[in-house]
């Protein structure tokens, strides 16, 4: 967690010491280690000796800007490493705490893996389905070590930005638990308004574990046995689909969902993809320029992807391949350094801190207060990125067409709820010229801009870089795409099922795709539905983690610099970082551990086992542990597992301090609404939204104060007249762009 989240820091030319026990960090154990490593000088402390623990005290207050630690509460509080000690010296400090399952709820104490949270908050019960057997699977793709780096960094950033600007210091906390908050989009706000009866509950409720893909986000398999994944969810890309695979429209449209006349499609469209090799359907649709889609590849395959080596996401590092830079800023562009350099106190204390405020006391509120972004995208990833942004503080105007984000049309609007959360909105119709000068007149007053479209797109609205620098030549400009800019794939499209494909995180998931040449039609359908099951919905929040970093990068550049820039991130590159413990290759290296064929762990230490009633996931870090299970084999642990329920089995265990926990109790949305540790760590809030009134959202990534009010949801067009006032507009120009249809107000 902390060790991505600094190894970006580092990139980027932060002075990175990473403070180990004698002996090393367990964790360098790991193959990817000399990837997080980096770029860093470590500094060995011996806390149990009080001289070292104090000449500690000594390196970060004279020379630290900020401090991240995973050091529980009470260890902290005893060495004096605390926030309140260091801040008394040092107010002007910034200092984030990380943890599993969070510092105050009743699971606090629980192990801080990324396994075992998933497991107790239900990912692992959602996973069901990818194995053909009832039960949780086990989540394999480390999603929560992903988001939660990423939310350390973009909330370090944050308060950097803060104290360069003010002076003050900064508090936060963050978890893995809060890591997985944005991979629920709209589970949890579907769950909680059907409760509430806004929302109807479905007479025949279908079951998702068994469901197979709508044919726009389908798999499938090629003549010479290799997989291919579409993802062309909007209906001018399921148009594209039908002219580049001469697939005959059905007549009268596409048939309802569950029909026999759509399950004879399918079937038909399978045979179809089946017809040719894999290379010969990516050159239809590679030519066809507007068709999503991408074969399934494993992540060292990905390494050597053409749009992932194009755009610097795998570079060459001391004879081997590492993650590249988590974006691409073009005006302070990322440095990465092979090296990880060993260092001493009086060493350390020679560097050199950067004060450019006066200090001044531990800021109050979140860091972003009085920054403003403006953003224009669709679905999900930028524009959760964006409310990222907005829960640390930051002014969020999401422009949108009339009608709205397509996404707010799906799901009952729950997801767009999700992804537009302290968001304000204003209804544009940038076909207008009018509409335009809108648009251009909001980023131009703006300190970021975030926008999804194609390349050309934003010049043809007239809001491209180059003329929004002359408007605003501070402004942060970031571009998301798919691909990159850079590549073959620079001008094709691309939804969130594809880079889960490209990346190798499904493949891992799967435990490998199968080989068998004589799979039947039906044996192929069921590879489709679990590839459905296994790619699920991480590939979109894994770009808006990397969407907020790069964002802040960008703010904190601009403090440090005084100028903006345009900045580039994409789904590949952001998705690279969700493989980050596959994401290199060197002589030597280990490779990622396998997925058993029944999806339920890596090895008998770090598995799902089923119980008299229910499931437990099991995680046995050391030869103690598994001494203390007493049990000779995997084989007499599942026999024991089967004589007791899962709940006493994680009461039992987890008193004896071993990591068991219920893996099937609920899904994330019923653990969020149902379980006290959710109220308690506050990963759920109270917000309210013009429709719905008073609801439950997702709380903050990241908590700067406790018991803090977040803004709800905004609704398409609900804040168009006040922004087009606060642009100065007059009432009759208003009239008159709302008449012309230039403009939308939300009407309720």
């Amino acid at each position: 967690m902390t060790g991505l989240a600094t190894m970006v820091l580092a990139d980027f030319g932060a002075e990175v010491v990473k403070v180990e026990p004698p002996g090393g960090d367990p964790h360098r154990a790991l193959p990817s280690a000399p990837m997080w490593l980096r770029g860093k000088a470590t500094l060995t402390v011996d806390f149990e000796d009080a001289e070292q623990v104090e000449r500690l005290r000594g390196v970060i207050t004279e020379t630290a800007d900020a401090v991240v630690t995973t050091v529980p509460r009470e260890r902290r509080e005893t060495l004096g490493l605390d926030y309140a000690s260091l801040s008394a010296t040092r107010p002007d400090l910034v200092y984030g705490t990380v943890s599993g399952f969070g510092e105050d709820g009743p699971y606090r104490d629980y192990p801080a893996v990324e396994a075992v949270v998933a497991a107790k908050y239900g990912r692992m019960a959602s996973l069901e389905g990818i194995a053909p057997r009832k039960g949780p699977c086990y989540a394999a793709l480390q999603v929560a070590t992903h988001a939660t780096s990423q939310s350390v960094a973009a909330a370090l950033l944050s308060s950097l930005h803060r104290r360069v600007t003010t002076g003050a210091g900064a508090e936060f906390d963050t978890s893995l638990m809060r890591g997985l908050l944005p991979y629920d989009v709209g589970g949890l706000q579907v769950a909680h308004l059907r409760d509430r009866g806004v929302l109807p509950t479905p007479k025949v409720p279908t079951d998702p574990t068994k469901t197979l893909p709508r044919i726009y986000y389908h798999g499938a398999r090629t003549r010479d046995g290799r997989w291919i994944q579409f993802g062309n969810l909007l209906p001018h890309l399921l148009d594209n689909w039908f002219a580049a695979t001469g697939m005959p429209r059905p007549e009268g449209g596409m048939p309802p969902e569950g029909s026999p006349e759509l399950e004879a499609f399918r079937d038909d469209m399978l045979r179809h993809i089946a017809s040719r090799d894999l290379e010969e359907w990516m050159e239809v649709f590679v030519g066809h320029g507007g068709v999503v889609a991408h074969q399934y590849q494993t992540t060292q395959e990905a390494l050597h992807d053409p749009d992932v080596v194009a755009n610097g996401h795998a570079e060459r590092v001391n004879g081997g391949i590492q993650l590249g830079p988590v974006a691409d800023l073009t005006r302070t562009p990322a440095v990465i350094e092979a090296a990880c350099t060993e260092t001493d106190f009086d060493a350390a204390l020679r560097a050199t801190r950067r004060t450019l405020a006066p200090p001044a006391q531990a800021g109050r509120g979140r860091p972003l207060e009085g920054v403003t972004v403006v953003e224009a995208a669709t679905i999900i990833a930028a524009p959760l990125g964006a409310s990222t942004l907005a829960d640390l503080g930051a002014r969020v105007i999401k422009f949108e067409p009339p009608g709205g984000d397509p996404f707010r049309a799906m799901m009952h609007g729950t997801g767009a709820a999700r992804c537009n959360a302290g968001k304000e909105s204003i209804c544009l119709d940038l076909k207008a010229p009018e509409a335009q000068e809108v648009a251009r007149r909001l980023v131009s007053r703006a300190d970021v801009f975030i926008h999804n479209y194609r390349p050309g797109v934003p010049e043809r609205l007239g809001i491209g870089y180059e003329a929004m620098r002359q408007d605003n030549p501070g402004l942060v400009y970031l571009s998301a795409n798919g691909y990159g800019r850079k590549g073959p794939g620079a001008k094709r499209p691309s939804t969130h099922p594809i880079p889960g494909a490209a990346l190798g995180g499904v493949v891992w998931q799967m435990g490998g795709l199968p080989e068998d040449e004589g799979l039947d039609l039906e044996a192929v359908r069921e590879v489709t539905r679990a590839l459905f099951r296994a790619n699920e919905v991480n590939p979109d929040p894994n770009t808006s983690m990397v969407v907020a970093t790069a964002a802040t990068l960008g703010l904190l550049a601009r403090d440090l610099t005084g100028e903006g820039q345009q900045i580039f991130v994409d789904m590949f590159g952001a998705n690279a970082y969700g493989n980050w413990d596959d994401f290199l290759s060197y002589p030597g290296k280990a490779d990622r551990p396998p997925v058993d064929p029944d999806i339920r762990g890596l090895g008998p230490r770090c598995r799902l086992y089923e119980c008299r009633s229910g499931w437990v996931f099991l995680y046995v870090r050391d030869d103690d542990g598994w001494t203390r299970l007493g049990v000779a084999d995997e084989r007499a642990l599942e026999a024991r597992f089967l004589t007791d329920d899962a709940e006493t089995w994680e009461t039992r265990l987890s008193a004896e301090g071993i990591a068991c926990v219920r893996a099937d109790g609920a899904w994330p949305a019923q653990f969020l609404l149902r379980d006290p540790h959710a109220r308690e760590e506050e990963l759920v809030v109270t917000a309210h939204h013009a429709e719905w009134g008073e609801y439950l959202r997702h709380g903050p990534m990241v908590r700067f104060e406790r018991g803090g009010q977040y803004r709800g949801a905004c609704v398409a067009g609900e804040h168009t007249v006040e922004l087009l006032r606060e642009l100065e507009y007059a009432a009759a120009a208003i009239d008159g762009l709302l008449d012309a249809g230039a403009a939308v107000q939300y009407a309720r």
